[in-house]
Formats: structure tokens, C-alpha cells, sequence
């Protein structure tokens, strides 16, 4: 427009409104502009009511047409909701301003991308920790079968938690994908995802991708922190592309002689041209970031800071064995621990789900009874409707097999958040201070495996019997498991084989029982034979069994109980209860089982059978996709 002053026109350039500042998107009026990117643009939003900020992420206008690309903005909110990790942005809604205006409602983060940090080298003290958190966080998205494909430094944002500055978020989960929707394809469109300075050889070369290629990612990212460049840096795209195919990088140690060998070991491993040479999952990978940087300080150089991801939270766990049997096995182990395996049925290595009862001491108020609903290297997540300590609130609590430790309070479920993702309300502790033997012990415990105590292990007696101490030393092991491992049977074991292990133990206990011991092992012998018991009686009887497999989410051995004549409304009984206990369970595997649909009747009938599979990962007592499974199955070549 135009205006005339002083006898002079000037001509003045108008800056377009943008229409949604100062708009209302539900409880949120938007402020500002933060940034925008390649399928949308980020609000600060704030609350009309109580003044909390949110960053509002809109998907283009002109892009809202395209339902492909709708479904893969969407895509993000499924994929981060799954997770839920304290490592990975959340997102509280989803939804569309009229007409077409589709948006996420995200955490507001206050702080800067690593992107901000490279192009020097970053110490290894400060950059392991950085590091072992992404590597947490993408271990639980892996488990659940979701994959990044995007990873890079902007993505991943610091931002300060309590007293430790480099709290790390992941960002931009929008290109993720269910494992269990790629299958041979490289995408949905045929597009393939990725920043060339991050992306795997199999992405390059348009091949499947899996969790191992965020490995990868990460590799690079490492790389980069280590040494102040990428690998192949400088070179065109697809000079690039074709690097990650076939040339293999310098070692960082020989770009950068301050990094330690261990750590430069780690990252070339990371970087293996083939997914198989890489470590199994980034979360070996982050542990052997940790090692190597453990082993490269000397015994006065300080503690490693704690890696975040405190509260994942597990959808299932295993109810609690009595506590005296544990006592009596593990005179210095805590009462309650239990233990069990579930995850989706997505060829990953189980996951350890762990449940008992824990006192919490908060630095101020009254100490509290509070279950544990899932623990982890890093932390773990507490059960409760009562009001929580503040976060940041440092607590101390112990753990069955770990000990005494300490932990901060990094964030809070309230019901309405537990409500919208599906998960128990309550809070998530970060550990800190955590000794070397606790954090093996820790591992061994989301590895699901049984665990020694932490104390040392009491001299055997003069009184006590050398071979009864042996075979009481292999039951101590176990008897810290659930009742498939106190047995040492597999999940999909029959029944007859469950009856016949046990009178196999009881014969041996019965045995044992008859030698010299001393007054210690027959109360050990006695405590294995009550354990023994308690595993007979739900493993070897049909209901019981049924519903301890249910809630360890064992489809396997659900499979083996209806073969073994389960009825129908017995299971559905039992199902009523898992549901009201796994919100979102049922809905999860109905997505599911239409993938599976999806692929049969596009012929491709394996990977049917690997999503009927994942659905019965999350919904194992459901008949319809037993049924489906073995229908699936007599139309498979694969032996099964």
C-alpha cells in the first residue's frame, strides 16, 4: 500500500497476517511462531485457564489434501503414544481446525538441539550420557516395534531437568513407522525417508529397516560428536549415498586421539555396513558406551551420570509371590519381587516386567506403599492416585535384588493423562548415584533374567552339606524368577511337561532333603519346595495358568491351554479381567489384525501371520486371533 507524508509517498510492504495467532485451538490460545519445517509449522500455544505452554504443531494447508501425508502427520501421536517414554516428546492431543487445519498439541521444550552443539568435538563425559539416554528411549521404541528413520542432531533437543543439563528429547517421531506396517515396502508412497548424513546403508539402498537402522543414525551422530564431523561429510548426495553403501569411515580415535579407544570401537560398530554386524539393539549399544567410558576414567574421576527414561511404563505385570520364600532363599534380598516377560511377539528380545510393593521416602513427608509397575536401567514408574511428590523431589527406595538407591521425581501421570495414553496413573524416578553392581543387576532385570542379590553371598558352614549347597546355589538363582524359570521350562510348554518337571524337583528336594544338611539348607530346601509348589499350581492347571500367561502377555502358552481344553467362557472370563487391567489392549490388536487382514488379502500371508502374532502380543486372550494365528499358519511355508 501507499501513503503520502511530508509531500513524499512512500510505499510500504505489508507482512501477511498469519491467521492463527491470537486463534483459540481448544483450551489454547496460540502466541507465536516457533519454527517451521517441511510438512508443517510449530506454535507456542498457551492455556486460557491456568497459563501452561504447549507447542502446537499445524500440518500445511496445502499439504491436508494429501491423505497419505495426513496418516503419516498422525502417525507421530500414535507412534510417541506407544512409547511413552520420558526421553521422546510428548503429545497430549490430536486434532483439526476447521475446515482442514490438522494439528498435534506437543510439550513445550526450552532448550536447544544438538544440532547447536556439533561441528567440534564434544567431551566424551559429557557426550556418553547424551548418548545412552537416545539409545534408552529408541530401545523401547524399537520393542515396540516402532522405528524413527529421522534420526539427527535436530531431533534430538537438551533441555535442563533438575541439576542435569542435558536431559535429551527426541523429537519428530512424524516419518516413524510400525514395524509391523513396512514389511518389504519402503514406504507407503515407495519414498525413501531419510537425511543422507544419518541414513543407513538399508535405507540408502532402499532396503527394510529396523530398529538396527536407528542404530545407525546414531552411529553417525556419535561420530560426529567424537570427532566435529560426519563420516562421509562434503561429499554430494549421492557421492554420500553410495559411501554409506561401500566405504568404510576412519575410526574416530584416529581423527580425534582423545577419545578412547572402547568408545571409538563402539561407534565403528554402530556404523557395521550390514545391520547384522551392529550390535543386537541400541540398547547394547548404549551400554557399551558406558563401559567404555567407565573404563577409561580412573577410580577418582567422578560418577557417571545416570542415563534418563525413568518412567516407561509397562502395560502388564506379574502378580507377587510371597515374600518369605524369597526370605528364606535370600536371607538379605527384599520381600516381594516378582517377575515376568511380555512385549509384542515381534522376534525382539523380551522385555522384563517387574511388580512389587515398595516403600518410598521422600525427602519431606510421610513414607509410602506404592507398587511398581515397571523398572528399567534408568529408573522406573510407581503406581499411585495419591497426589505425588514434586517433581524433581529427591527419593529413595529399594529394589528386590538391586538394593537400596536414589532416585529424582522427572514427571508426573495424572488420571486424565492415564486415561489418554493408556497407562496406570502415578510418577516416574530417574536413578542417580547407581553402584556398578547395581546397574548389572539392573540390566539383568530388563533382560529378564533372574538376579543375584546384591550382598555378598554368606560363607557356606562347616555344618552345611557340599552337595545339597550346589544344588540349592542353582535354585537361589532361579528362585528370583517367575514360574516358568523357578521351573526351568519354557512359555509354551504342555501341560504334562509342567506336571512332570515338578514331581522331577520335588523327587530331587525330597532328596535332598535326606542328606547331612545343615539347619540353614533344609530351611532353603524347604523354601524351594513351597516355590516349586506355587509354580505346579498355576502352570499345571488350565484357569490358573491361562490368566497368569494373559497378564504376562505368554500367547504361546494361552495357545497351549485352549489345545489342552480350556472352555470358551472361561477364557472370556478371564479376558474381561486382563482387559479392565490393559486399557487400550483390545484396540491396539484390532489394529493389528487389520494389518494382518490387509496383507492376507494381498497374498502376503507371512506377514499376516507376523501381525496376528504382534496383535496377540497385546491382546493374547483373544479367541479371534488364536483362530486367525491358525489359519494363517496352515497357509505359511515357514515351520513354525
Amino acid at each position: 500500500m501507499s501513503s503520502v507524508s511530508g509531500g513524499t509517498q512512500v510505499m510500504r510492504v505489508m507482512t501477511p497476517v498469519d491467521p492463527l495467532i491470537g486463534a483459540q485451538v481448544g483450551s489454547y490460545k496460540i502466541l507465536k511462531l516457533l519454527g517451521t519445517g517441511g510438512m508443517g509449522s510449530v506454535y507456542l500455544g498457551e492455556h486460557s485457564g491456568i497459563g501452561s505452554r504447549v507447542a502446537i504443531k499445524f500440518l500445511h494447508e496445502h499439504l491436508s489434501s494429501n491423505a497419505d501425508l495426513v496418516q503419516r502427520f498422525y502417525a507421530e501421536a500414535r507412534a510417541v503414544n506407544v512409547i511413552g517414554h520420558a526421553n521422546i516428546v510428548s503429545i497430549f492431543d490430536m486434532n483439526v481446525l476447521p475446515p482442514n487445519r490438522y494439528y498435534l498439541v506437543m510439550e513445550y521444550l526450552e532448550g536447544k538441539s544438538l544440532e547447536s552443539q556439533v561441528g567440534a568435538s564434544m567431551p566424551m563425559a559429557r557426550a556418553v550420557p547424551i548418548l545412552v539416554q537416545v539409545c534408552d528411549a529408541l530401545d523401547q521404541a524399537h520393542q515396540l516395534g516402532v522405528v524413527h528413520r529421522d534420526l539427527k542432531p535436530e531431533n534430538l533437543m537438551l533441555v535442563k531437568r533438575g541439576r542435569q543439563e542435558d536431559f535429551v528429547k527426541i523429537l519428530d517421531f512424524g516419518i516413524a513407522k510400525l514395524q509391523s506396517t513396512m514389511s518389504s515396502r519402503k514406504t507407503a508412497t515407495g519414498v525413501i525417508i531419510g537425511t543422507p548424513d544419518y541414513m543407513a546403508p538399508e535405507q540408502a539402498g532402499g532396503d527394510n529397516v529396523d530398529g538396527r537402522t536407528d542404530q545407525y543414525s546414531l552411529g553417525v551422530i556419535a561420530y560426529e560428536l567424537a570427532t566435529g564431523r560426519t563420516p562421509f561429510a562434503g561429499l554430494p548426495i549421492t557421492a554420500m549415498l553410495v559411501a554409506h553403501l561401500s566405504q568404510e569411515p576412519k575410526a574416530p580415535h584416529t581423527l580425534n586421539p582423545a577419545i578412547p579407544a572402547g568408545i571409538s570401537a563402539a561407534i565403528m560398530k554402530a556404523l557395521g555396513k550390514r545391520p547384522e554386524s551392529r550390535f543386537a539393539s541400541c540398547g547394547d549399544f548404549g551400554l557399551a558406551l558406558e563401559a567404555a567410558l567407565k573404563d577409561s576414567r580412573s577410580a577418582s574421576s567422578g560418577v557417571l551420570v545416570s542415563p534418563s527414561g525413568a518412567d516407561a511404563t509397562a502395560q502388564r505385570a506379574t502378580p507377587t509371590p510371597p515374600g518369605t520364600t524369597l526370605d528364606r532363599l535370600t536371607p538379605s534380598g527384599p520381600k516381594g519381587s516378582s517377575s515376568s516377560v511380555s512385549g509384542p511377539a515381534s522376534g525382539a528380545p523380551p522385555r522384563h516386567i517387574a511388580s512389587f510393593e515398595i516403600e518410598l521416602k521422600p525427602d519431606q513427608g510421610a513414607v509410602q506403599k506404592l507398587q511398581v509397575q515397571d523398572v528399567s536401567r534408568a529408573g522406573c514408574f510407581l503406581i499411585s492416585k495419591l497426589p505425588p511428590p514434586r517433581v524433581f523431589t529427591r527419593v529413595s527406595l529399594t529394589l528386590p535384588g538391586v538394593g537400596a538407591v536414589q532416585g529424582d521425581v522427572v514427571r508426573h501421570v495424572s488420571a486424565e493423562q492415564a486415561l489418554a495414553w493408556n497407562m496406570p496413573q502415578g510418577f516416574g524416578v530417574q536413578f542417580n548415584s547407581v553402584r556398578p553392581e547395581q546397574r548389572e543387576a539392573l540390566d539383568l532385570l530388563t533382560k529378564g533374567l533372574p538376579i543375584s542379590p546384591t550382598e555378598p553371598a554368606a560363607q557356606p558352614s562347616p555344618a552345611d552339606d557340599r552337595v545339597a549347597e550346589v544344588a540349592l546355589g542353582e535354585f537361589r538363582r532361579r528362585i528370583q524368577g517367575d514360574h516358568y524359570v523357578v521351573l526351568g521350562l519354557a512359555p509354551d510348554v504342555d501341560i504334562p511337561q509342567v506336571r512332570a518337571k515338578g514331581r522331577e524337583l520335588t523327587r530331587h528336594l525330597l532328596e535332598l532333603r535326606k542328606r547331612p544338611v545343615s539347619p540353614t539348607q533344609e530351611r532353603q530346601i524347604d523354601a524351594a519346595m513351597e516355590r516349586v509348589h506355587q509354580a505346579i499350581d498355576v502352570l499345571g492347571v488350565t484357569t490358573k495358568r491361562v490368566e497368569y500367561d494373559g497378564q504376562r502377555a505368554n500367547w504361546k502358552g494361552v495357545a497351549m491351554c485352549l489345545s489342552a481344553g480350556l472352555r470358551v467362557p472361561e477364557l472370556e472370563s478371564i479376558r474381561a479381567r486382563f482387559l479392565a487391567t490393559s486399557p487400550g489392549a483390545e484396540m491396539r490388536g484390532k489394529m493389528l489384525l487389520m494389518t494382518a487382514n490387509g496383507f492376507e488379502a494381498d497374498g502376503k500371508i507371512a506377514d499376516a501371520l507376523r501381525n496376528c502374532e504382534l496383535a496377540l502380543g497385546v491382546d493374547p486372550l483373544n479367541l479371534e486371533l488364536h483362530h486367525k494365528r491358525n489359519a494363517l499358519l496352515r497357509r505359511t511355508p515357514i515351520a513354525r
